[in-house]
């Protein structure tokens, strides 16, 4: 027994537009599912005999549905993550001011510092050295590398104020 695609299609096709457009929340997306659905549908339909054509039509209109949020889903994280990274390739004029004026005030508060108290902190803060490292460097005990060190912070925090906390490895 063949089944006559163009009879099912106007039987049921207003109820599964209605349960499409439910699950996908698009009038447009929603018909184009459908479509999709009766093309699914008379393939099947002529590859074998289908039993229970109504609940065939829901299953395959479903899972249609489903791959398109599964697939917006992801597409939305990557426009996401793009988006995250083009901001921080690309940052706007406002940021980069910002940004070169924090970095013109730290460097002012750096070069403030005493001698060894600057070269302790640079070597710390900005490098990423150890304090046995700079002692050593410095040919100071490492009890007087921390005290540069917190003498440099307090003198930057005095400095800078709020703005203080940014990350060091923007310098």
């Amino acid at each position: 027994m063949s089944l006559d695609i163009g009879a099912l299609y106007r039987r049921y096709r207003n109820e599964l537009l209605h349960h499409l457009q439910r699950i996908v929340q698009c009038p447009d997306t929603a018909q184009d599912l459908l479509q999709e659905s009766y093309v699914i549908l008379s393939r099947s339909a002529a590859a074998g005999a289908i039993e229970h054509p109504r609940g065939f039509l829901y299953r395959i209109a479903g899972n249609l549905a489903m791959d398109h949020l599964r697939h917006n889903k992801i597409v939305d994280a990557h426009r996401a993550a793009w988006s995250a990274r083009e901001a921080e390739l690309f940052p706007d004029a406002e940021a980069q001011l910002s940004d070169q004026q924090w970095r013109a005030l730290l460097h002012q508060a750096i070069a403030e510092l005493p001698p060894r108290c600057r070269d302790a902190f640079i070597l710390h803060k900005l490098h990423g050295s150890g304090y046995r490292e700079i002692a050593k460097l410095l040919d100071i005990s490492e009890s007087a590398v921390e005290k540069h060190i917190i003498k440099g912070l307090a003198h930057c925090r005095k400095r800078l104020g709020v703005h203080f906390n940014r990350p060091y490895h923007e310098v």
